[in-house]
C-alpha cells in the first residue's frame, strides 16, 4: 500500500484504505469513556466470503451470542448484536457508556438473540424506540444505550422497566434535522421489559416445519388447461403457472412438461391459500418418494425411478437434476436437488395419508391455522386426478394425530384471539411495521413458547368443546368456500381472513377465547 501511494498516487481508494485498516487497532489500544455508532444491519446468511463467515462464528462464540447447540441460528443472527458486544469490549473503558443505533428485531422474542437480550438490552441504561416514526429504515429501529458496569452473562436478569423514549409521527424529510424532528414527532416516557418465551408446551417440539418444496417450478404441477382429456394413470403435466410468481431468480421463468405416473401425486397448502379453520384452495407437487411399510416417505432418484419402471418420473427428474447442475449453488448440506427436497428429512418424516394434520402458518401478522383430514387421500380430486396424500411445505407448520379431537382442540387454540395477541411481543417486523407498528412476520413455535398449551385430554370438558368449536368452524368455511365466487376466492388472502373472522366465525372466536381464556387462567 505504500508503494501505491508513492508519486504519482494514481488512485485516492488507497489512502482512504490504509488509514481505516490502521484507525481501528489504533483506536482499541485507548479505551474510551463514550461510544456511538450505527452498526451495520446484515444477516449473516447474506455474506457470501467463507473466511469472513468463519470469523464472524468465532466471535459470535466467544461473545456468547451463540453456543454450539445454537449454531443452527447462525444464519439468522443479526451482525449488529456482534458489533455491539465487539465494540464494548475493544474500545469502551470501563464505567464507559455505548449507544448503538439497532434493528428493532433484536428486542423481540427471536432465538438468534436471545442471548444478546440476556447480556446487553436487560441491562441496558435506556433505550429510544423508534418502530412508530418514519421514514427512518426499511425496517423499525430503536437505539440501545449500555453502561460497562453490567452484570456477568450469568447473572440473573433485572426484572425492572427500561426507561424508554417512545418516539411516533411522520417525517419531512429522511435527515431531517433534529430540531424539525422535534416538531414533527410526539415523544413519550415509557419502560420495556424484555420478553421470554416459557416453552413448558408438550407440543413445543412436536410441531415441525413443512418440507422445502423448492424450487417451486419442478414440484407444483397441474394438467395443461387445454387439456380436454386426462389420463389418470399417467398424466401430461405441466409447471403450475400460478406458482411462478413466488418464485425467484434463477428459477422464476423454468417451467417443466412431461407426463407422471400419478402415484407420485400428492396435495400441498400454501400459506396464500390458508383461511382460519379451512383453505380456499389445495395445489397438487409431483414428488419423488415411495412410502415404506410404516407410511412414511422415502426418497429415490431418476436412476430409482427407472428401474423401478415409473419412466414418466425418471424422465420429469432427469430434467430436473440438469437444471439444478446448472443452476444450483450447492454447499456442504445441500448438494443435489433431493438434499434441498428433504433438507433436515421435513419430506420423510412426514406420512402422507392415515392421519389429521395439524397446520399453522410459519409467517404472518395473525396466526392462522386449519385441519386437513389425510385419512384417505385418494378420496381428494384435484384437476380430476386422484392422489396419494397430503405434504406440508415450509411455510406451515404441522402436528400429526390419530385423533381428530386432538386436531380441532389444537386448532381451536392456535386460533384463539388470546393465543394470537400472546405472540405479538416476539413477532418480528418487517417494512410494513416501520410506520405503522404492525407488520408482525415471523410466527414459528411462538405459540408453544409463550402459552403452556396442555396436552389434549380427553376427559377434560374444556378440550372437548374446544375441539367441538373448531369442526363447527370447519364446516362453516367449507360452506363458505363452496358458495363463493371465483372473485371472492382471489381476493387478498388478509381481507378474506379478517372477513371470515369478523362476519362468519366471530360467535365461536368469541366462545374459543373464553375457553382458552378459562384454560390459562391461574
Amino acid at each position: 500500500m505504500r508503494w501505491l501511494l508513492q508519486a504519482p498516487a494514481t488512485d485516492s481508494v488507497w489512502r482512504f484504505i490504509l488509514k481505516n485498516a490502521c484507525q481501528p487497532e489504533l483506536a482499541a489500544r485507548r479505551k474510551f469513556a463514550f461510544v456511538a455508532g450505527n452498526p451495520p444491519w446484515l444477516s449473516y446468511r447474506y455474506i457470501r466470503r467463507r473466511d469472513y463467515q468463519e470469523r464472524i462464528r468465532r466471535l459470535a462464540q466467544h461473545y456468547g451470542l451463540l453456543d454450539r447447540k445454537s449454531s443452527h441460528l447462525l444464519t439468522q443472527m443479526e451482525l449488529a448484536t456482534l458489533f455491539f458486544a465487539f465494540c464494548a469490549d475493544r474500545y469502551l473503558a470501563e464505567g464507559g457508556t455505548l449507544c448503538f443505533v439497532m434493528p428493532r428485531s433484536v428486542l423481540t422474542g427471536a432465538k438468534q438473540h436471545a442471548a444478546f437480550r440476556n447480556r446487553y438490552i436487560w441491562t441496558a441504561l435506556s433505550m429510544i424506540d423508534c418502530e412508530q416514526g418514519s421514514p427512518l429504515f426499511n425496517v423499525p429501529a430503536c437505539a440501545v444505550v449500555w453502561k460497562k458496569e453490567a452484570p456477568p452473562a450469568d447473572a440473573p436478569p433485572e426484572t425492572r422497566g427500561i426507561p424508554t423514549l417512545c418516539l411516533r409521527g411522520s417525517l419531512a424529510s429522511k435527515n431531517a434535522a433534529l430540531a424539525e424532528a422535534q416538531r414533527q414527532w410526539h415523544a413519550w416516557q415509557s419502560s420495556y421489559a424484555p420478553e421470554r418465551g416459557q416453552m413448558t408446551s408438550w407440543y413445543w417440539d412436536r410441531f415441525v416445519q413443512g418440507a422445502s418444496l423448492a424450487p417451486r417450478c419442478a414440484w407444483f404441477v397441474r394438467p395443461p388447461e387445454e387439456a380436454w382429456v386426462v389420463p389418470r394413470d399417467r398424466p401430461y403435466l405441466d409447471t403450475d403457472p400460478t406458482i411462478q410468481r413466488q418464485a425467484k431468480a434463477p428459477w422464476k421463468e423454468l417451467r417443466f412438461k412431461g407426463s407422471v405416473e400419478s402415484r407420485f401425486l400428492f396435495a400441498t397448502l400454501l400459506s396464500d391459500h390458508m383461511l382460519p379453520f379451512g383453505w380456499r384452495q389445495m395445489l397438487m407437487v409431483v414428488l419423488p418418494v415411495i412410502c415404506n411399510t410404516q407410511g412414511r416417505l422415502e426418497m429415490i432418484d431418476a436412476a430409482e425411478a427407472a428401474r423401478m419402471g415409473d419412466i414418466g418420473l425418471a424422465q420429469w427428474l432427469e430434467n430436473v437434476e440438469q437444471l439444478w447442475q446448472r443452476h444450483a449453488k450447492p454447499n456442504q448440506r445441500v448438494q443435489t436437488i433431493y438434499d434441498r427436497l428433504d433438507f433436515g428429512h421435513c419430506l420423510t418424516r412426514q406420512k402422507p395419508a392415515g392421519t389429521y394434520k395439524v397446520l399453522y402458518t410459519t409467517h404472518g401478522t395473525h396466526l392462522c391455522a386449519c385441519v386437513v383430514d389425510a385419512h384417505n387421500g385418494r378420496r381428494w380430486r384435484w384437476h380430476r386426478l386422484a392422489l396419494r396424500g397430503f405434504v406440508a411445505d415450509y411455510v406451515t407448520y404441522w402436528f400429526e394425530t390419530a385423533s381428530a379431537a386432538e386436531a380441532h382442540y389444537l386448532c381451536a387454540v392456535l386460533n384463539a384471539p388470546l393465543t394470537d395477541a400472546a405472540i405479538k411481543p416476539y413477532q418480528t417486523k418487517g417494512l410494513f411495521g416501520a410506520g405503522h407498528g404492525r407488520g408482525e412476520r415471523d410466527i414459528h413455535r411462538r405459540p408453544f413458547e409463550v402459552l403452556p398449551i396442555p396436552r389434549f385430554d380427553p376427559a377434560n370438558r374444556q378440550h372437548r368443546a374446544l375441539a367441538r368449536l373448531s369442526q363447527r368452524c370447519h364446516e362453516k368455511v367449507r360452506q363458505f368456500v363452496e358458495a363463493a365466487d371465483e372473485k371472492l376466492l382471489s381476493a387478498a388472502i388478509g381481507r378474506l381472513r379478517t372477513r371470515l373472522r369478523k362476519e362468519l366465525l366471530s360467535g365461536e372466536l368469541a366462545e374459543i377465547d373464553g375457553l382458552v381464556s378459562a384454560m390459562f387462567a391461574p
